[in-house]
């Protein structure tokens, strides 16, 4: 798997984990705008793009771990975060975009 798109997905309830997928370039889910708990991007060593442009919410924490090749994070819409938020471990990640972040 090299690109994972999701341009109709809106609404995740529980959880989004996309942990460990060696060959995993790019991740977009273009109209996402809330996840009901916890997103979850940990150890894709070859994932270059992660894009989520309508996410607006996520109801706990948004974790982006170890994915040594991660170039861009683009979440410019999101506004709240009911937990943490962690981007660890991503040495080419110069800048992640989440301009309207507000809680």
């Amino acid at each position: 798997l090299a690109s994972l798109t999701m341009n109709q997905l809106m609404i995740v309830i529980g959880d989004i984990d996309v942990y460990n997928n060696a060959n995993l370039a790019s991740l977009t889910m273009n109209r996402l705008e809330n996840v009901g708990e916890s997103f979850v991007v940990r150890g894709n060593d070859n994932l270059a793009s992660l894009t989520m442009n309508n996410l607006e919410n996520v109801y706990n924490n948004i974790d982006v771990e170890n994915n040594p090749n991660l170039l861009s994070l683009a979440m410019p819409y999101l506004g709240n975060v009911g937990g943490s938020i962690i981007v660890l471990g991503n040495p080419n990640l110069a800048s992640p975009t989440m301009n309207n972040l507000e809680n």
